[in-house]
């Protein structure tokens, strides 16, 4: 069929057949609407490889192929250094039209990804912590990942990776043992040990001992000690709970899920490869860049050298540095092994890499997670890599959810829970359904699809690399760029097409159009299967909801200037009946793709 792409490639051809330029990639650019073409090509630099001035020589670009012009074309032209074309109308409506109805629900689908296996891990909650806002960016990014290169024909693993190991859990461990009561923590599990946690470093801070204690819990944990292993366990059913009922609610689903601990067992061979393969090596290293590397999993700012020094397996900077260029090298070690055995991020990590690699033989594994984790990461792919580990591995990160005073931390016990979140959006859904003639139940139903559609539709058409500071108004909007107004327009096409029946494909005919608007939208549907490309190869779910977004604001042009029901010609009304169906299923699938439903009414 003849779309986007077979345009794209036409217009290669005919410049590349008729001009011959000499190793310049040939750019095609979709103008805005007032240009009154639907591609522009820039032609500077051929001009500057012939000599020639840009906008002399696109009128001769456009004289000359206007003579070769093909049936797809109507008119090309020129205008300073761009040669325009202008799609055929008809003709295009109808390749579209016929394209849709040929690939039915796989309209915009792909099968590039078939044969080939991509790792995605994301969500990755902490044991013993509540899901904030600032754990929904993982999430439903990774999930819209998820759900975009299966579309596209990969096979596709989720793969949730819970921390539940490490010394934050010894630090648990150690502020249940002074200040915890069982009966108060089984009556509100996550709050309590989350207000455990958050005392524990308060008072670490007056008495930096507790850490100590911290520290030896976890080595307990690592080395089997029923006590530490009994408190572990039921910290993590507790916070399992939790997490399973926040997934449902989200429609978050994974393929795996597996903690940290899973690969405690790996971890000791992790090492022994590292120091026999003479990658890693026992060195002296400072305290405080002990304690850096146990905590949390970033490397951004240096730590503080200070305090006594201790033995621990390191990869040496100049090993992780070896062969790069200078402003990618690496200023400290990797500390893969304390010098009591006890493990840290990085070695985790890599073995978990180890595991996947041997388990799904991926092309690619992509970590979402947050941007201030780049240089742990880069850390962290440089020694698997080093190591001798072959999956391509990519971090996929995204910009901090702030509050107006600052970063979340839950150590500090400054987060908004998404529990909240959620609950406000769905309530405020719920308001704009009352008076609607629908039973209890399904009015609960749809303020749920449209509640939880607005909290993710709200981070999703974000860039995924722009830091959100948390605004109430605006993760709750239900108006303007937002999911309800989506839901809506699909709601409106539908109420449309309930009054006809689907039409009869003898009585569609692209040919028969005959508006702008009607062009327009055909067009926009057109480029639903190059946003969803754009989208996995950049891993931009925003690409897609910018899409639906302006799908939307297309369609609402085009019912607002033309006759849909009313129109007397058959072949017309029956075509653009056809448009308003395949408006609402390449939107409801677009929002499908980012993990938004659509209600049927609202």
């Amino acid at each position: 069929m003849y779309t986007i792409d077979f345009a794209r490639e036409e217009i290669t051809d005919l410049i590349e057949g008729a001009f011959k330029p000499h190793n310049l990639p040939i750019r095609i650019d979709m103008p805005s609407a007032q240009l009154g073409a639907d591609f522009a090509v820039p032609i500077f630099e051929l001009a500057k490889q012939r000599g020639e001035r840009p906008d002399v020589l696109a009128q001769v670009m456009a004289d000359e192929l206007s003579q070769i012009i093909t049936a797809n074309f109507s008119v090309i032209t020129a205008k300073g250094g761009f040669v325009n074309f202008t799609l055929d109308k008809e003709r295009f409506a109808s390749n579209v039209v016929e394209e849709h109805c040929a690939s039915g629900d796989a309209y915009g689908s792909s099968d590039e990804g078939s044969g080939r296996t991509i790792v995605i891990d994301y969500s990755a909650p902490n044991i013993a912590k509540p899901f904030s806002v600032g754990h929904l960016r993982s999430t439903v990014i990774g999930q819209a990942l998820h759900n975009i290169f299966s579309f596209l024909g990969y096979t596709v693993v989720g793969d949730n990776h819970i921390g539940d190991w490490g010394t934050q859990f010894g630090k648990l461990m150690a502020a249940y043992k002074h200040w915890g009561n069982r009966d108060v923590v089984n009556a509100n599990p996550i709050k309590e040990l989350l207000e455990l946690y958050v005392q524990f470093g308060k008072e670490a801070k007056i008495d930096p001992g507790l850490n100590d204690e911290g520290r030896a819990w976890f080595k307990r944990l690592e080395d089997g000690d029923p006590e530490a292993v009994e408190l572990w366990k039921w910290f993590g059913e507790l916070s399992w709970i939790e997490f399973t009922r926040v997934y449902e609610l989200l429609g978050v689903s994974f393929d795996e899920t597996l903690g940290e601990s899973f690969y405690n067992d790996k971890l000791a061979g992790i090492v022994q490869h590292a120091l026999d393969s003479g990658v890693a090596v026992w060195d002296n290293v400072q305290q405080s860049d002990l304690e850096a590397a146990e905590d949390i999993p970033t490397t951004q700012a240096p730590a503080i050298q200070s305090g006594a020094a201790t033995k621990a397996v390191i990869i040496p900077a100049a090993t992780l540095s070896a062969g790069l260029p200078e402003k990618e090298r690496f200023e400290k070690p990797a500390l893969i092994q304390k010098s009591d055995g006890a493990s840290l991020y990085i070695t985790r990590d890599l073995a978990t890499i180890e595991y996947r690699t041997e388990r799904w033989n991926p092309e690619q594994i992509i970590y979402v997670v947050g941007g201030e984790q780049q240089l742990y990461f880069r850390e962290l792919f440089r020694a698997a890599k080093l190591l001798g580990f072959t999956a391509h591995c990519v971090h996929t990160w995204f910009g901090m959810v702030r509050l107006p005073e600052g970063k979340m931390s839950t150590r500090e016990g400054r987060v908004i829970f998404l529990d909240d979140v959620l609950a406000e959006s769905i309530s405020k859904a719920s308001a704009l359904l009352e008076g609607r003639d629908m039973g209890e139940d399904e009015k609960l139903r749809i303020a749920h699809t449209i509640g939880v559609g607005a909290i993710k539709y709200g981070d999703l058409s974000q860039n995924r690399t722009r830091d959100i500071v948390f605004d109430w108004k605006r993760m709750l909007s239900m108006d303007g760029d937002s999911a309800p107004y989506l839901q809506y327009a699909y709601v409106r096409i539908q109420s449309i097409l309930r009054k006809t029946e689907v039409p009869d494909m003898k009585h569609i005919r692209g040919r028969a159009l005959v508006h702008d608007a009607e062009h327009a939208l055909v067009k926009k549907i057109a480029l639903f299967p190059d946003s969803v490309r754009k989208a996995a190869a950049q891993h931009l779910p925003h690409v897609i909801a910018n899409y639906a977004f302006e799908l939307a604001q297309v369609f609402s042009t085009f019912y607002t200037n033309v006759q849909i029901l009313k129109t007397e010609s058959i072949v017309l009304r029956a075509t653009r009946i056809y448009l308003c169906m395949m408006t609402a299923e390449v939107l409801k699938r677009a929002l499908g793709l980012l993990g938004i439903d659509c209600p049927e009414q609202m």
